[in-house]
């Protein structure tokens, strides 16, 4: 008798868990012409992402030099061409290694040995927008000008939009006839920009 209660008892509480948990709809599909369901939706969710990446394009690396003979007198001008490979927002920064032109030679009393020049950058994306800013290379020599010192996501002039082609984007040197107290001191003079670009948020 207890044997046949136990059974009655557990066939019970089986019949309970059956009603208790919910019901899984099996969905079968058939051949056409074998049932009335031909096909099943399925949803599935595929997620990826792309890191942004920066840099110079193949050849867009700023390079060159200027050569300028008696620049005290007439002043330079010259761009040098900029091209990025930055699918995000990027920025670029500017080091100086003299802060401005200047001389080995040793000047004697009352002459000049280092001669001021500006430093221009215009960055233009690929959606047409644009940013640009221009410094003297004694702030850039000093840290203090905008684009001054090494890119990374917080220095540097800040380009929001992706650039990816040659869209007139440049670095411009210039300086006009020398005008400096002083008279400069006979001699080569020279200084060496280096530009460096970034990912930024």
């Amino acid at each position: 008798m207890m044997t046949r209660l136990h059974t009655l008892g557990l066939a019970i509480l089986m019949a309970l868990c059956a009603i208790i948990q919910p019901a899984r709809a099996q969905v079968t599909a058939y051949a056409t012409g074998q049932g009335s369901v031909n096909s099943i939706d399925v949803a599935v969710e595929v997620r990826a992402s792309v890191r942004s990446r920066c840099g110079f394009a193949a050849g867009g690396a700023p390079a060159g030099n200027i050569d300028q003979a008696d620049f005290d007198q007439s002043g330079f001008t010259k761009d040098f061409a900029i091209q990025l490979n930055c699918t995000g927002a990027s920025r670029i920064a500017v080091s100086s290694t003299n802060g401005g032109m200047a001389t080995q030679t040793v000047g004697g009393t009352g002459y000049g040995t280092k001669a001021p020049y500006q430093v221009a950058l215009r960055m233009v994306a690929d959606n047409g927008t644009s940013v640009a800013a221009m410094c003297e290379a004694a702030t850039i020599g000093d840290g203090s000008c905008s684009f001054a010192g090494m890119a990374s996501t917080a220095t540097g002039l800040r380009l929001a939009g992706a650039s990816t082609k040659a869209n007139g984007s440049y670095l411009r040197v210039s300086a006009p006839s020398y005008s400096g107290s002083a008279p400069l001191v006979a001699g080569r003079y020279t200084d060496t920009l280096s530009i460096t670009v970034s990912v930024t948020p």
